[in-house]
């Protein structure tokens, strides 16, 4: 059957899912730019947990870390979804057995799965956008110092988010069987 679907041509992501991603990717580097061309030779990098800096960096260092982190960590899950041609009895989903059921429902289910990995992808790429920002405010502050808050506050609004995200998919209506779908019954 993945041999099947594998011919098919894909299905497009949907434009909102696009757009969002669009506009993490430009933060993104926008963020990158904003860091080569205002970060002083030494860079705040890491701090305790009272927002006082405890590990510093050269700018090369700190920017080329912006850089690299995101491409390592969030850039390969947009190709996941690909693994349900490749792999498909891997799939771990809500429905597994009607998904698998024909080769256009695994081009569909492909496409659902890109969709919100595109969102999970985004989310991500906002918080190393913050994490960017907050090294540049810290960078041009006495002695490197941030508010203790931003830490947990960051931390805590992602993980709600995602964790928002991650409950939709699994307990809203986007993986339902739909026998009514003329392409997919």
């Amino acid at each position: 059957m993945a041999a099947e679907a594998k011919l098919l041509q894909r299905e497009p992501a949907g434009g909102w899912r696009r757009l969002v991603l669009a506009a993490a990717v430009v933060g993104w580097l926008l963020s990158l730019v904003w860091l080569n061309l205002t970060l002083p030779e030494r860079v705040p990098t890491h701090w305790s947990g009272g927002g006082v800096p405890d590990g510093w960096s050269s700018r090369t260092s700190a920017v080329g870390f912006a850089l690299l982190l995101p491409l390592a960590t969030v850039a390969p899950m947009l190709w996941i979804s690909r693994l349900v041609l490749v792999w498909p009895d891997g799939i771990n989903a809500p429905h597994k057995e009607w998904w698998l059921g024909r080769p256009r429902r695994l081009i569909r289910f492909e496409r659902l799965l890109r969709e919100d990995l595109m969102v999970i992808v985004a989310l991500t790429l906002g918080l190393f956008v913050a994490i960017s920002l907050i090294i540049g405010y810290a960078a041009h502050e006495p002695g490197g110092v941030v508010p203790a808050w931003w830490f947990p506050v960051l931390v805590v609004a992602y993980l709600a988010v995602l964790t928002a995200v991650t409950v939709r998919i699994y307990t809203g209506s986007r993986y339902r069987p739909d026998d009514h779908d003329r392409e997919l019954a």
